[in-house]
């Protein structure tokens, strides 16, 4: 069944929900962003009674913010310990040190990150939140005059972001330092079945500005990324299968490539990729629905999917405010203009950019021999398309 929370359901999501009949909880957020639909709807209660005498039944949501509900109704739960162990950077990292045994890492509370001897760490380093979500937060720090520096900024960066996403998806109390893991970056949209074996239904490599950048702003899938990646990416999220004894269940999974190595980032649990964007580039990019095969346990026949369009690479952009401009200090932003900076669009949706530190997400098509719309957005800081008060 489905928990559909804020802050985003995409009418894609929506007509899925309704054409399948796929019980959805009826929760006041639910019920609001899911009126003129006709949905299967399941009350709390009886989701609840369900779950409780048939630990089977699998949750799935569009959003991080739908946790919050499970951990509060099944706090004891085998699933509610499962999502804690992958959504909490700290304890991921705990468990992964198993199969990645000389990997750096260290938790740290928020207030004592001053008290670090920066001498010690083993730059670069990533700085995150442990509960995070979508970048915020993210810091790429190389040597220790940087880590002062980070330091000095970092009241002011948290407290950007406060309080736009509950503290199950985001909390600045502890963060993680981490070494940097080379190699190019994934994610995989996937669902583990009952023996804990993935079945992939979409992988996008993460395109970067620099070796400096860490925003979420470029996701491309191809013929050539599934044919290069597929199998190996399989079997090591099998392991992750084993490691954390994930069965029937939901994931977005970001990892790093390298020639040698395949490693984890983090494990996003029961979701795909936030504000319903990943799963429903798969639409376009392999004529697939990724909720109907989540539901159905669909396995993709990805020898004649990698056949469909080898020419073409289907993009996600993601808009996310890179300016150096607060929302609130925006009057408006430049959609019209963005779309004729790509030959083949698909679709724009637009976020309210007061609220979010978002403008919006565009799904778009490039020649594969030309990816040169997607660089073009991929280092711009979108100063170019907004108008301020």
């Amino acid at each position: 069944m489905f928990i559909i929370d804020a802050p985003f359901v995409s009418n894609y999501l929506k007509q899925t929900l309704q054409d399948l009949k796929i019980p959805v909880i009826q929760t006041a957020y639910a019920e609001e962003t899911l009126a003129g639909y006709t949905v299967n709807f399941i009350s709390e209660f009886e989701a609840v009674q369900a779950y409780t005498s048939e630990k089977k039944i699998q949750f799935h949501t569009n959003s991080e913010n739908a946790l919050e509900w499970i951990l509060a109704q099944f706090p004891a739960s085998e699933l509610a310990f499962t999502v804690g162990q992958v959504k909490d950077k700290v304890r991921f990292r705990d468990v992964l040190a198993q199969i990645h045994t000389t990997h750096y890492y260290k938790g740290c509370p928020y207030r004592e990150l001053q008290n670090i001897d920066s001498a010690l760490l083993p730059f670069p380093v990533i700085l995150k939140p442990s509960i995070g979500f979508f970048s915020l937060g993210v810091q790429r720090i190389d040597s220790p005059s940087h880590w002062v520096d980070t330091l000095s900024k970092l009241d002011s960066l948290t407290s950007s972001y406060e309080g736009i996403y509950p503290s199950s998806v985001l909390d600045n109390s502890t963060f993680i330092i981490e070494e940097v893991i080379p190699g190019e970056e994934f994610a995989v949209d996937c669902y583990f079945d009952e023996q804990g074996q993935a079945v992939i239904l979409n992988m996008m490599k993460h395109l970067f500005a620099s070796g400096d950048d860490v925003n979420d702003r470029v996701y491309i899938t191809s013929s050539a990324i599934m044919e290069q990646y597929l199998e190996p990416v399989q079997n090591y999220l099998n392991k992750l299968g084993t490691l954390f004894e994930l069965r029937n269940f939901q994931a977005h999974i970001e990892i790093r490539i390298a020639a040698d190595e395949i490693v984890a980032i983090e494990i996003n649990p029961l979701r795909f990729g936030g504000w319903c964007s990943t799963a429903d580039l798969a639409q376009y990019a392999w004529d697939m629905n990724l909720y109907e095969a989540l539901v159905k346990g669909v396995r993709p026949d990805w020898d004649h999917l990698k056949r469909l369009d080898p020419e073409l690479v289907y993009a996600l952009v993601v808009l996310n405010n890179s300016t150096g401009v607060a929302g609130k200090e925006i009057a408006s932003f430049d959609y019209d203009t963005l779309l004729t900076m790509v030959h083949n669009p698909l679709e724009l949706r637009k976020t309210d950019f007061h609220k979010f530190p978002l403008f919006g997400f565009l799904m778009c098509k490039v020649p594969a021999n030309d990816m040169s719309d997607l660089h073009k957005l991929l280092h711009s800081d979108l100063k170019e398309f907004i108008t301020l008060n």
